[in-house]
């Protein structure tokens, strides 16, 4: 969304300069990073990270600052001496990522440590300061930015090893939009089900994590292809015990969801004539076909009762997941299609 929101804005931008119907683009051009910045908070404005808010901040600030050399209200000589308003910047970001959210001391404390840098740089650069003042900030500055990068990334590592360690509450918020899509709960799970012992204790390990992490999801589990039928094991579902263990290919959204090797989303299973019953509480359903090296090993079927559970968002995560973690399904045993 942020790239194609980003080339959509800059190709129109681009083919007015190019048409002639945007002059003056000389002295327009540092606005590619203020508007940049903005795209980047705007389409990011419900799920912002340090790093969104810190990279917004920063071009946008930037943009800024070079927007007085392009309207030629400072010369671009003077930027000899003014080059420590970039570091300051870098500071002033850093303090507006550490003070928003989530909120961090660390990003306040290394913002501030760049900030002062900066000044005692800018000042020696303007004459206000003597050269022996100046030398030690002069000559170290650079390692604030060294320091604050391992700051970021030790605290970068205990937020997600905490995140991942304690899966959150339910809380009215669509999970999707509570970070659901992100890698690390992609990787999260995918690191349980790799560090399996076999295809069962995978299949154990998948349904789990699915039925454990999002509370919408009622019903997880998977049912595996042998011959015509699918299969359904007890240590491979979690949810109440269903009436259907095994489903012809020919009959169900299981079915037909593996013969047409394509996810299949019920927003109402009451409206589904393909639908068979397994519990009267279900009122939704979206079944993902395991396909590993073009053949059907099962189908990867979750319930919800809730109406239209499933969105677009759901199909697209669970069909990423499920691609990367076929080959570990697969019983090398059973015969698959």
């Amino acid at each position: 969304m942020l790239v194609g929101t980003w080339l959509v804005v800059w190709g129109i931008l681009l083919l007015l300069v190019s048409n002639h119907v945007l002059l003056g683009w000389k002295h327009l051009w540092p606005c590619i990073l203020v508007v940049s910045g903005v795209i980047m908070l705007r389409v990011l404005q419900n799920r912002l990270s340090f790093a969104a808010i810190f990279a917004g901040t920063w071009t946008i600030l930037l943009g800024l600052f070079l927007t007085l050399f392009s309207f030629s209200f400072l010369e671009w000589g003077s930027m000899r001496s003014l080059w420590p308003i970039i570091p300051m910047i870098v500071g002033v970001s850093f303090v507006v990522a550490g003070a928003t959210r989530p909120p961090t001391s660390a990003g306040i404390v290394v913002g501030s440590m760049v900030i002062l840098m900066g000044s005692a740089c800018l000042l020696y650069e303007m004459g206000t300061i003597s050269a022996r003042v100046a030398q030690p900030f002069l000559r170290w500055w650079p390692l604030v930015l060294v320091m604050a990068g391992f700051v970021l990334m030790k605290r970068d590592a205990r937020v997600r090893e905490s995140a991942l360690a304690t899966p959150r509450p339910g809380s009215g918020l669509h999970p999707f939009e509570q970070g659901a899509l992100s890698t690390d709960v992609e990787n999260a799970i995918l690191r349980q089900v790799r560090g399996a012992g076999g295809s069962r204790d995978a299949a154990t390990a998948l349904v789990n994590e699915l039925k454990t992490r999002f509370d919408r999801f009622s019903w997880v589990g998977i049912y595996r292809l042998h011959g015509d039928l699918l299969s359904l094991d007890d240590a491979e579902f979690v949810g109440a015990s269903p009436q259907h263990r095994r489903i012809p290919l020919s009959e169900g959204v299981c079915g037909a969801a593996a013969r047409e090797r394509e996810t299949i989303v019920v927003p109402d299973v009451c409206a589904d004539e393909r639908y068979l019953a397994c519990s009267p509480t279900v009122k939704s359903e979206i079944v993902v076909p395991i396909v590993d090296r073009g053949a059907i090993v099962g189908v990867l079927d979750i319930d919800s009762d809730r109406l239209d559970a499933f969105t677009d968002d759901d199909r697209r995560f669970l069909e990423s997941l499920v691609a990367k973690t076929a080959y570990l399904l697969r019983d090398e045993n059973m015969s698959v299609a």
